[in-house]
């Protein structure tokens, strides 16, 4: 009966969840393939230096996320409406928007590259000119991201997944092996994105339609009310996620440095695998909660299904850390083997964290940044002033990440009991 449901399209989030989470393992796969030969190419401190940047990435690219984020929900909204004419638009619109940003992004990252270079104890200040040039283009794919997942098409979204993560492992490997170091990778990655971006608006020509003037101002203005409150958001997400490898490299000599980049590529896998329920519980989410249907049984199957996940990857991390450590990167990052099973506990905390964050914004309910600003500072202060060895960095992370978990859970609690309050109020 199971079987036959699934084959006739009845059990959409599952097979939606089936469907993007092969997408994102595969895609994973190639991303952690890259950080495979990476690690046996590059010397440990080089590797050090990619994944610092790798992770000052991530916090400087929150305004992409961001616009992603408020993409997805306002694409989902057009969709759920039928209104593809100004889906069309809009999609041009942003695309510009973004490409703009991008830019400024490049000049800046070309301006400052002294004074990143001195912080991060980087010695080639011009790897900032290849690097700003990867985050300035990185924009120009998160209009198409968006638009597949708000447009509730997973396989779409799951073939670009793939293919995105193919094109950053091959060409970045290419010309690292032609002995560019790190500046290669992130011109490998430049070579990619463009790719990519070509063969997005391939997948999406069939959802485009013929328009001519269409009022696009209450789409953005809506794209930027909810864009404020998820920049505040995203931040917390970003820094709690990504600022312990950057501070990591600026107090840590080069070689540890590049020995906790090991355990942080190791335990990132962790998050990529076990985060995709989020990509199929946003839109889901946010369209019923438009629709005003109710989303409370799809909330508690994602979420079981998400602790399931993450339960047994952080299990595996526990018991198994000299395994995949060894496996993934050889002899040479034996010191990575012992921050493995802390680093996966603290991701693991941090993948509950960003579902619940996430189910927030799709309801809509934006007060939760003040819970995530707070805990970020929390820990940029302790582990600025506490960092006599690599654990204590982790274990300050896990302690933060863990009550910052209670906390969204209590405040899920007391928001389900004032709708059903709300909802008794109305019916009297």
């Amino acid at each position: 009966m199971f079987i036959k449901k699934f084959k006739e399209g009845k059990d959409r989030i599952f097979s939606g969840a089936v469907i993007v989470t092969a997408g994102m393992l595969t895609g994973s796969f190639f991303s952690y393939l890259l950080q495979f030969f990476l690690g046996r190419m590059l010397s440990v401190e080089d590797y050090g230096t990619f994944n610092a940047l790798l992770s000052l990435s991530y916090i400087i690219g929150v305004p992409s996320t961001v616009l992603g984020t408020a993409a997805i929900k306002v694409s989902s909204e057009m969709f759920a409406k039928e209104k593809h004419e100004e889906l069309t638009a809009l999609f041009w619109r942003l695309t510009k928007y973004f490409f703009i940003l991008g830019l400024f992004l490049f000049g800046a990252m070309a301006l400052l590259r002294n004074v990143l270079s001195e912080i991060l104890n980087i010695s080639d200040a011009y790897l900032f000119i290849s690097y700003g040039l990867f985050l300035g283009l990185s924009y120009l794919v998160v209009t198409p991201a968006a638009y597949l997942q708000g447009m509730l098409r997973f396989g779409a979204f799951s073939f670009y997944t793939v293919v995105n993560s193919v094109l950053r492992f091959t060409f970045p490997v290419i010309l690292v092996y032609l002995g560019f170091r790190v500046g290669g990778v992130f011109w490998g990655m430049i070579d990619g994105l463009l790719v990519a971006f070509v063969i997005t608006l391939l997948i999406l020509r069939k959802n485009f339609v013929k328009y001519d003037e269409v009022n696009l101002s209450p789409a953005l203005k809506r794209l930027l009310m909810f864009s404020l409150p998820v920049l505040l958001v995203n931040t917390g997400l970003m820094l709690l996620n990504n600022l312990d490898m950057v501070l990591v490299k600026r107090y840590f000599d080069p070689t540890l440095s590049g020995y906790y980049a090991g355990a942080v590529t190791l335990g990132k896998i962790l998050l990529f695998g076990t985060i995709t329920i989020v990509v199929i519980m946003f839109p889901k989410i946010s369209a019923l909660y438009t629709k005003k249907e109710s989303y409370t049984n799809i909330f508690r199957e994602l979420l079981f299904l998400q602790i399931l996940l993450v339960l047994g990857g952080v299990l595996f991390y526990v018991f198994f850390p000299g395994f995949i450590t060894t496996l993934f990167f050889g002899e040479r990052f034996a010191h990575s083997i012992l921050y493995v099973p802390p680093y996966a506990v603290f991701i693991g905390l941090y993948v509950l964290v960003r579902f619940m964050v996430m189910f927030f914004l799709a309801i809509e309910k934006t007060k939760v940044a003040f819970f995530l600003i707070p805990a970020a500072v929390i820990q940029l202060i302790l582990i600025s002033l506490f960092h006599r060895d690599l654990f204590q960095v982790i274990h300050i992370c896990s302690i933060v990440t863990a009550a910052l978990l209670i906390s969204l859970f209590v405040y899920a609690g007391f928001s389900n009991r004032a709708c059903v309050q709300a909802g008794k109020n109305n019916l009297k």
